[in-house]
C-alpha cells in the first residue's frame, strides 16, 4: 500500500464531491468493454459552499477520447484536441443557460474536473506516475486548476471485491462504490481528490445522485460527436462543386447552437444556409436563401456568415422535397432536391 495516500487528512476541510449515475454508467461501461487501460475526462461544475474551504464538486458526464488515445495494458493517454473541442462547446452552451436553471447554485461555469481511468490488476490507488503529473497540475498556477479528481476503476472477483468491504470504511476512512455486474464480477471505483492544501491524493467517498436531480448539460452537436459524419457531408458537398463553410451559431434563440453550413456553387443564383441540429441527422436539417449577387455589397473585413443570414430568408415550405427525411439521407442530396424544386418549381 502506497502510504503517501493513507496519511491522516483533516476531513473537514475536503470536498464533497457528487457524481450522476450517467458518469458511474460510463465508467462501469468503459472498464468492462476495453481489456486495457481506458478512460475519459470528468466535466463538472465546483460549488462554493459557505462555510467550507474548498468547492463542492459535481460530476455530469464525461468525455471521451477519439481513436487516436492510446490503450495498452498498463498505460493510457487521451491522446487529441477532439475532448477540448467538446468541453469548449459545452463550455460556451451551458454559459447560455446557467443563469435559468431553478436552483441558483448551479449558475457557475462549466469545469474539468479530473479524469477517471482504469487500472490493471486490483491496482486501486493512483501509481507513482498519477501522483507526480497531478501534483504538476494542481500546482501550476497557470494552465492548471487548484484541485484535480482521479477515479480509478478496477475490474474484481465479486467475493474477493466485498471481502474487504468493513477493513476499508475502518482504515482508511472512506469507501469505493462497487457496481456489482453479475454473480462473478464486480467493477470497483475509487475516488481519490488532490489539491493545493493537500499536495497528494486522499480517498473520499462520493455521493451517487440520479441523473434527474443533477443539471442536465447541453447535447453535444453532432459535428463534434460523429466527426467522421460531418467529413463525409463536406467531401461529399465539395465534390459536387459546393464551396462549404462551417459555422456555430444560434439560430433559433434556444441553446445548444446550430451547426450551420453555407453552400454556394459557381454560376448559382443563390446561397443556401443549412441549418442542422445537435442531433443531426436524426432532425431534418432547415434551409435560408440568400441571393448570389448580394455577396457584392458585403463590405471588406466584415463578418461574411453573419452579413449572410441577415440577409437570408426562410425557404418556402413548397421548396422543400417531398420525400421523408430519415438518418440515411444526406445534406448533399435536401440540397439537390431543393434547388431542383426552386429552378423547376
Amino acid at each position: 500500500m502506497n502510504m503517501l495516500h493513507t496519511i491522516a487528512v483533516e476531513r473537514a476541510g475536503l470536498p464533497r464531491v457528487t457524481i450522476a449515475q450517467r458518469v458511474i454508467d460510463k465508467m462501469v461501461h468503459g472498464a468492462l468493454i476495453y481489456q486495457t487501460e481506458t478512460g475519459e475526462s470528468l466535466i463538472g461544475l465546483p460549488v462554493q459552499t459557505a462555510g467550507r474551504i474548498e468547492p463542492d464538486l459535481f460530476v455530469l458526464d464525461t468525455i471521451a477520447p477519439d481513436n487516436s488515445a492510446v490503450r495498452r495494458g498498463a498505460y493510457f493517454e487521451q491522446g487529441d484536441d477532439l475532448q477540448g473541442d467538446i468541453f469548449n462547446w459545452l463550455y460556451d452552451n451551458w454559459n447560455a443557460v446557467r443563469g435559468k436553471v431553478s436552483e441558483p447554485r448551479w449558475n457557475v461555469p462549466l469545469s474539468h474536473l479530473g479524469d477517471w481511468h482504469k487500472h490493471p490488476g486490483t491496482l486501486t490507488e493512483p501509481s507513482w506516475g498519477d501522483t507526480d503529473t497531478a501534483l504538476d497540475h494542481v500546482l501550476d498556477k497557470e494552465a492548471g486548476k487548484p484541485y484535480l479528481l482521479a477515479i480509478l476503476a478496477t475490474v474484481w472477483d465479486r467475493q474477493q471485491a466485498h471481502i474487504s468491504d468493513e477493513f476499508e470504511s475502518l482504515i482508511l476512512g472512506e469507501s469505493p462504490i462497487k457496481v456489482d455486474i453479475d454473480e462473478s464480477t464486480t467493477i470497483r471505483l475509487d475516488c481519490w481528490y488532490m489539491g493545493r492544501r493537500t499536495r497528494r491524493f486522499v480517498h473520499l467517498t462520493p455521493t451517487v445522485q440520479p441523473d434527474a436531480a443533477l443539471p442536465n448539460l447541453p447535447p453535444v452537436s453532432w459535428h463534434l460527436s460523429t466527426p467522421a459524419r460531418v467529413n463525409q457531408e463536406v467531401e461529399t458537398l465539395s465534390n459536387a462543386g459546393y464551396a462549404v463553410s462551417l459555422e456555430e451559431f444560434d439560430a433559433d434563440g434556444q441553446p445548444p447552437r446550430e451547426l450551420c453550413l453555407t453552400l454556394a456553387r459557381r454560376g448559382g443564383e443563390r446561397i443556401l444556409i443549412v441549418i442542422t441540429q445537435a442531433d443531426y441527422p436524426r432532425t431534418m436539417p432547415t434551409i435560408r436563401t440568400v441571393p448570389m449577387k448580394l455577396m457584392s455589397s458585403i463590405p471588406e473585413g466584415a463578418d461574411l456568415f453573419k452579413a449572410l443570414w441577415d440577409a437570408s430568408l426562410p425557404l418556402p415550405p413548397a421548396a422543400y422535397p417531398t420525400w421523408d427525411w430519415n438518418a440515411d439521407r444526406t445534406i448533399y442530396e435536401l440540397a439537390q432536391a431543393v434547388e431542383e424544386k426552386v429552378t423547376n418549381p
